[in-house]
């Protein structure tokens, strides 16, 4: 017998099962007995419902011709067992046609899970539903990748503007802060510089004319030694505040320097990244840039500079001093 008349056969003969038999069996619940030797119409009724299945699967996929002319030979013998032994159970329905028919039930189940026939109808479904599942993850998965390098982008593209200009902003504003404070301190070391200057003039001045002309000033020597020292105490806080107030105006003008360096650089930073396609390069630069802007303004030991300005003022005061004092001998 040719191996295509027998899948014609087991065709016609698997149909008539799925669309015949099993409706039919399950119609039969109330006419089955109790239980027969352990047997119960729950268990035919899966068994049945699963041979349904598979059949109903192999005739929908028609692969039959992917198995052997014994295994659809043997399996089409199996089934025709079954459909006898059910019209002989609906004829009789005694206990015996029963077990008949539940052993003829398992051995179609038994059969078609020994030749692959179960693998072979749920296989190729479940390989098709799998790759159906897969390819759609892969798609989602691709898109929602796409969707975050343009998120990433619109959001480096946004924020990365947004962050250096309010940077810029930021030491902007400090800068114009420091100007300010370096106009007042620079007022402040004018007025006392000039006031330093006349005070110093006026001391000197009278100290050379006493010196000078000692007639017109008629004083002992110890007056004029104690009055030195006292015009020398007095112009003492002078020169303490104009070193002072010029050392805080260097110090905001170096500051502000500072903060204008760091505004530039804030304002260029989301440019420095296509300096350069190279990973290292484009870290190192920003790297570079952020250390400048990031890190704090250069500071100098304000409590030296000030003791060497308040040191150096009065050490000028008494070296000029000791110019308009006359030498012992002279």
């Amino acid at each position: 017998m040719a191996k295509k008349t027998v899948i014609n056969r087991l065709k016609s003969n698997a149909k008539s099962v799925v669309e015949e038999l099993l409706p039919a069996f399950e119609k039969l619940e109330g006419e089955f007995p109790d239980a027969v030797e352990g047997l119960s119409f729950e268990d035919a009724k899966k068994t049945a419902n699963h041979i349904g299945a598979v059949l109903k699967q192999l005739l929908e996929n028609d692969s039959w011709d992917e198995f052997s002319w014994t295994t659809l030979n043997s399996v089409d013998s199996m089934i025709v067992n079954l459909i006898n032994s059910y019209a002989a159970f609906k004829v009789n329905k005694n206990p015996n046609d029963f077990i008949n028919f539940i052993s003829h039930l398992d051995s179609v189940d038994y059969h078609l899970r020994i030749y692959h026939m179960v693998s072979s109808a749920f296989g190729s479904l479940t390989f098709e539903r799998n790759t159906r599942t897969i390819s759609a993850e892969l798609d989602d998965v691709g898109t929602a990748k796409s969707e975050y390098n343009q998120l990433s982008k619109e959001v480096k593209a946004l924020i990365a503007p947004a962050v250096a200009g309010s940077l810029s902003q930021a030491f902007t504003s400090r800068k114009t802060t420091l100007l300010y404070g370096r106009i007042v301190w620079g007022l402040i070391a004018l007025v006392a510089g000039s006031y330093s200057i006349t005070a110093t003039y006026s001391f000197t001045a009278e100290i050379g004319a006493a010196i000078l002309t000692p007639n017109k000033y008629p004083v002992t020597s110890q007056v004029l030694w104690a009055t030195i020292a006292i015009r020398s105490i007095v112009l003492f806080p002078l020169y303490a505040a104009f070193g002072f107030s010029f050392s805080q105006y260097r110090k905001e003008r170096d500051f502000e320097e500072e903060y204008a360096h760091k505004a530039a650089v804030a304002t260029s930073l989301p440019n420095y990244g296509d300096l350069t396609r190279e990973p290292a390069v484009r870290d190192q630069i920003v790297t570079g840039a952020t250390n400048v802007i990031f890190t704090a303004p250069t500071t100098h030991n304000n409590d030296n500079n000030r003791s060497d300005v308040v040191i150096g003022s009065v050490k000028e005061l008494f070296d000029s001093v000791a110019k308009l004092v006359p030498k012992k001998g002279e």
